[in-house]
C-alpha cells in the first residue's frame, strides 16, 4: 500500500523538476531544488528546537514564499500544520492555538495596521513556546521570538542523518494539518486531515479540475490559510512541478500586469475579483493570452460574468466553478471544459472522479433525482473527524460513512449538482421552506442592488420571515419599500423578505462567503 507523506511526494517532484522554477514573488524565483533545501533548513532547525513528530505548528501570515517554505519544513519535520486566517483577531487566533495545543507559531509582524505580534502578546497562549516572525528585524521582537531569517541562518540544526531519518519515518496515516472551519455556522471546529487524504485531494484536483502540467504558472489568489489556497493552491502545485505566484492582496491593475509578465496560465478568482479585472481600464492593453483556466465560485455567479471572463480574459479561456468544504480537503465537484456558461453559473458541476455523492432526506434515505435534500459525500479525501470533538464527528456522518455537508441541493438531469442553500440557513415561513440562496439569486437582478444576503428572523404570526441585508449600487437610492414591492412581483409571497436593512458592505470571510452569523447578531 502506498504510504507516502506529502513531503515524500514533494521530494519526488523536486528531484524531477530540480532546475525548474517553483515559486516566484516580487520578481525573484526559487527553483524546486532551492525550495527543497530551504524547507530542509527549517525542518532541521525545528528539530533542534525540540519539535517531535505530531507536534502542532501554526502559520498566521499572508500568502508568501516564506509561508510555503515554513509549511514544507513543518511537514518534513513530521509536524502538523495549523493555518490561521489573516483576518482573524487575537482572541480568535488564540482560541485556535489553544484548541490545537500548538507549540510554535510562524507569523507576519501584522496585516495592514493590525499587529499580530501585539495581539499574540496580549493573549494567554497555553502551549506556544516560540514565535517565529517573517520579514521582521531582531529589535522588533519581544519575548520568546525570533525572525525567520534567524531560524534559517543561525539557529542550531539537526544533522542531515537525523533529518533524513525523521522524513523517512513520515507516514500517509500521520496527521498533515488541522484547518479550523470558518465559523459561518458557529464556533470553529478543527478538521483533521492525514497525509494520505491530502494526497488524494491533491491528485484529483490536478487531474479533474486544473489538469496541471509542469508548464503551468498558477497565481494563487486565495488565502493559504484555506483549502482553496493551501491544498488546492500551492500544495498540489509543488507536487506536480507547477510554478506558483503567491498573491497576498488584490489590486486589479497589478494582477493584470502579473498575468502578462509571468505568463500566468491558471487563475482562481472570486466573482468580484473577476469583475474587477474586467472593469479595469488596463485590461484592453494587457496581453492575457497565457490564461487557459479561470476557476471561480463561493457565491452565485451571473451568467454574463462567466461569458465575459471567457471572452475578455485570455483567449478561449475555460471558466470553471466547483463546490467543496474544509471537511473534504477541498473540492467535491467541478464543472467540465465543455460546459456552457449557463451550467458554470447555475450549477457547481458533477462529482470528482473519486467522490460518491448523493442527496439525502431527513431520515438519511437517498432521494430521487431532482428532489432537494442534504448533500452527502464519500471519498478518500474526506476528514476522519473533528479535533477532540467525538460528538460533532459522530453527527457529521451517516451510518454508512457519508459526510453530511449541511448543504441543500439536488442533482439535475445532466448529473450536475445544484445547490440551494445551507440546511441550517433554510427557514420556514408559515410552513413553507425558504432557501436564502434562491431568494438572493433573484434579488441580485433588481436594479440598484450590488449585493444581498437573506436570513430568517423570528415572527409571531408566521414563525419566521425573511430579512434582506442589501448593499446598494453606487448612485442608487432604492428604499425598503422599493425592494419589497419589486420582490412581490418576482417571487412567491412567502419568499418575499418582510424587512430590509442597508449596509455599506456585507460581512465576508477570507474566501468571500457571507458571515451570516454576524448578520444574525445584528438582529
Amino acid at each position: 500500500m502506498n504510504n507516502l507523506s506529502l513531503y515524500h511526494r514533494f521530494q519526488q517532484s523536486a528531484a524531477l523538476h530540480a532546475a525548474r522554477g517553483a515559486i516566484t514573488e516580487d520578481g525573484a524565483t526559487l527553483t524546486y531544488s532551492e525550495l527543497e533545501s530551504a524547507s530542509r533548513e527549517v525542518a532541521a532547525a525545528l528539530m533542534a528546537l525540540g519539535i517531535e513528530r505530531g507536534d502542532r505548528i501554526a502559520i498566521w501570515a499572508v500568502n508568501s514564499t516564506e509561508w510555503v517554505i515554513a509549511a514544507l519544513g513543518i511537514q518534513a519535520a513530521g509536524g502538523v500544520l495549523i493555518p490561521i486566517g489573516t483576518r482573524l483577531r487575537g482572541r480568535e487566533a488564540a482560541g485556535i492555538l489553544n484548541d490545537a495545543k500548538a507549540r510554535l507559531i510562524f507569523c507576519d509582524p501584522g496585516f495592514g495596521d493590525f499587529s499580530y505580534l501585539d495581539a499574540l502578546h496580549e493573549q494567554e497562549l497555553e502551549t506556544v513556546e516560540r514565535v517565529i516572525v517573517f520579514g521582521a528585524t531582531g529589535n522588533a521582537l519581544q519575548g520568546k521570538s525570533m525572525t525567520f531569517d534567524q531560524l534559517r541562518s543561525s539557529a542550531p540544526r539537526a544533522c542531515d542523518e537525523e533529518l533524513d531519518a525523521r522524513i523517512a519515518a513520515g507516514s500517509g496515516d500521520d496527521l498533515s494539518d488541522i484547518i479550523f472551519t470558518s465559523g459561518t455556522t458557529g464556533k470553529p471546529k478543527g478538521v483533521l486531515m492525514t497525509h494520505r487524504k491530502s494526497l488524494a485531494a491533491c491528485d484529483v484536483q490536478a487531474k479533474d479540475v486544473d489538469e496541471f502540467t509542469p508548464d503551468d504558472v498558477f497565481a494563487v489568489t486565495f488565502p493559504f490559510a484555506h483549502n482553496a489556497g493551501y491544498r488546492a493552491g500551492w500544495q498540489v502545485s509543488v507536487l506536480y512541478g507547477v510554478r506558483i505566484i503567491p498573491v497576498s492582496t488584490f489590486e486589479p491593475g497589478k494582477l493584470l500586469a502579473l498575468i502578462e509578465s509571468e505568463g500566468v496560465t491558471v487563475l482562481p478568482v472570486a466573482p468580484p475579483v473577476g469583475q474587477g479585472l474586467l472593469d479595469h481600464p488596463d485590461r484592453v492593453k494587457t496581453d492575457l493570452s497565457s490564461l487557459r483556466c479561470i476557476s471561480t465560485g463561493g457565491t452565485v455567479i451571473p451568467v454574463k460574468l462567466v461569458e465575459d471572463m471567457r471572452a475578455y480574459l485570455g483567449s478561449g479561456t475555460v471558466v470553471r466553478t466547483g463546490y467543496g468544504l474544509t471537511e473534504a480537503a477541498g473540492s467535491l465537484t467541478c464543472t467540465r471544459i465543455e460546459d456552457p456558461p449557463e451550467v458554470v453559473a447555475r450549477t457547481v458541476g458533477s462529482p470528482l472522479s473519486n467522490i460518491d455523492l448523493k442527496i439525502l432526506g431527513p431520515d438519511h434515505v437517498e432521494l430521487p433525482q431532482g428532489e432537494v435534500g442534504e448533500v452527502a459525500a464519500k471519498g478518500p479525501q474526506i476528514t476522519p473527524g473533528y479535533l477532540d470533538n467525538p460528538e460533532a464527528t459522530a453527527a457529521a456522518f451517516t451510518a454508512d460513512g457519508y459526510l453530511l455537508t449541511g448543504d441543500a441541493g439536488w442533482i439535475d438531469e445532466n448529473g450536475n449538482l445544484r445547490l440551494t442553500d445551507r440546511i441550517k440557513d433554510m427557514y420556514l415561513v408559515g410552513g413553507f421552506n425558504c432557501y436564502p440562496a434562491e431568494i438572493e439569486h433573484v434579488m441580485r437582478t433588481m436594479p440598484g442592488i450590488a449585493a444581498v444576503a437573506v436570513i430568517g428572523i423570528d415572527d409571531e404570526r408566521l414563525g419566521q420571515v425573511g430579512r434582506a441585508f442589501i448593499v446598494r449600487q453606487p448612485g442608487s437610492d432604492i428604499t425598503e419599500e422599493d425592494v419589497i414591492s419589486w420582490c412581490r412581483n418576482e417571487m412567491a409571497n412567502y419568499k418575499v423578505p418582510r424587512s430590509v436593512r442597508f449596509l455599506d458592505a456585507l460581512p465576508l470571510n477570507a474566501t468571500g462567503k457571507v458571515m451570516k452569523t454576524e448578520l444574525r447578531d445584528m438582529v
